[in-house]
């Protein structure tokens, strides 16, 4: 293992899971673990949230789904978006809830239940607003009163996605809850059972109650970050990912010196240079060329020059404690100090999601409890 690695910490995500729990109930919890649980690492977030009262998973795609049921993971799972019939087979055979969103989707899966022998556990996706993936209430009745009235399904949710529950007008977010509740009402009239109802992402559960229904799906706010930078956070949450290096070389430059590709930094006087083993193939964006601000020793200290793809160097300036070997904080804290995710997502102009995301496969996870 080599210096960089991504450190999660389960006592926080267990400590952002309490919360979550206690605002919602009698509501329950899908802990959405989708892309690698954010970067996190979805089968140990998986299993420390389901350990801690979430009693669904989430995630995008099948092969995540069959992931966590290889690492013997047996909790409900359902799988977003849209999926294509080609694929139906995974999800019967790992068992594995299947979001019917299409009437596309309909009869190959009716078909694929005759030949497999098997029911399938499916969720009906409804278009309140997000204008992506779902069924048209005004339009797809007679598309919903099919999938409720097949045998060889089993529905056991009905859910839609908020577009907005991140602005401070709430205003169409209220219009979507009331499009659901439209689409709740109908079902319950015309289902024999009764499948859960979900709506609230993690903005809608710090701000919208009425979105609560029978699930929330938590996803940033689980790993400690908000929605967006500019999120008015009220809720004491506790960032997940910390992601750390450790300086590999100290060397000592003259003024006016160059640094790292294309000479965007120089040296303005007499200086240290520290060369840490991190870049953006590690998920330290190229974008923080100049203006990425790392701590060491519990200093802050400004990227110099490029960021490369393996390397990236700060200006430690001429008088300085700095070693090799010490630990560099890429985000997270150190000291009495800390470089925050939503931080380094304002800088870049996105978005906390993004910033865990792009920590890639090769930098090790280790997961901790403290």
């Amino acid at each position: 293992m080599g210096p960089t690695v991504a450190q999660i910490n389960h006592a926080h995500l267990i400590h952002n899971l309490q919360l979550i729990k206690q605002a919602v109930h009698p509501a329950g919890v899908m802990a959405v673990v989708k892309a690698n649980a954010y970067g996190h690492g979805s089968v140990e977030v998986a299993r420390t949230a389901l350990a801690n009262g979430a009693t669904w998973l989430g995630v995008a795609f099948p092969e995540e789904g069959i992931e966590l049921r290889k690492a013997g993971i047996t909790a409900p799972i359902l799988v977003f978006g849209a999926q294509l019939p080609p694929f139906f087979e995974h999800y019967l055979r790992f068992d594995l809830d299947l979001t019917l969103s299409a009437r596309m989707q309909i009869e190959p899966l009716k078909d694929l239940c005759r030949r497999m022998n098997k029911k399938a556990r499916v969720q009906i996706k409804v278009d309140t607003g997000m204008g992506r993936v779902g069924f048209l209430l005004e339009k797809d009745r007679d598309a919903l009163l099919q999938i409720l009235n097949e045998p060889a399904f089993e529905v056991t949710g009905v859910y839609s996605h908020l577009s907005s529950a991140d602005e401070d007008d709430l205003g169409y977010t209220f219009e979507q809850v009331e499009r659901f509740k439209a689409v709740r009402e109908f079902v319950l009239k015309h289902s024999s059972t009764k499948p859960l109802f979900h709506l609230a992402n993690s903005a809608a559960i710090m701000r919208v109650p009425q979105a609560y229904f029978d699930l929330v799906r938590p996803g940033v706010m689980l790993y400690g970050n908000p929605p967006g930078p500019d999120f008015d956070l009220q809720w004491d949450l506790k960032e997940v990912m910390r992601f750390v290096s450790r300086v590999a070389a100290v060397k000592e430059l003259d003024a006016n010196h160059p640094v790292s590709y294309n000479r965007r930094y120089y040296t303005s006087a007499k200086t240290k240079i520290a060369i840490i083993p991190a870049g953006y193939a590690d998920g330290y964006n190229r974008r923080m060329t100049n203006t990425g601000q790392v701590l060491i020793r519990g200093k802050r200290y400004r990227i110099a020059g490029m960021v490369c793809m393996d390397q990236m160097m700060v200006d430690l300036g001429p008088d300085t404690d700095v070693r090799p070997g010490d630990e560099v904080v890429l985000f997270g804290p150190q000291g009495s100090d800390h470089v925050r995710i939503v931080e380094v997502a304002r800088t870049l102009s996105t978005i906390p999601y993004e910033i865990t995301c792009w920590v890639s496969a090769r930098v090790p996870r280790i997961h901790i409890n403290t």
